[in-house]
């Protein structure tokens, strides 16, 4: 099983390969909200897990800073980079 930081980082190599910022972002993002529900799946189950919250965050961000620096006029609100 992978640990839930590990899907933003896929996400991440995965947005790199888009050729559009709002693509790029779309990718990002499901990577992050698949990030977040593996967390809380972890969190509630019956093994032993150390919170990745942390990791996904510091993830999340350097992908984004990341998509910045290709695509400077990266728009957060636009409606087609939501998954």
């Amino acid at each position: 099983m992978l640990r839930p930081s590990t899907y933003v980082k896929l996400a991440a190599r995965a947005a790199r390969r888009r050729r559009y910022g709002y693509a790029a972002l779309r990718m990002l993002r499901a990577g992050v909200r698949r990030a977040v529900d593996a967390h809380l799946a972890a969190s509630i189950g019956d093994r032993r897990y150390v919170s990745d919250a942390d990791a996904i965050y510091a993830r999340y961000r350097a992908a984004l800073r990341e998509l910045r620096d290709r695509f400077p006029c990266l728009d957060p609100s636009d409606e087609r980079s939501e998954p």
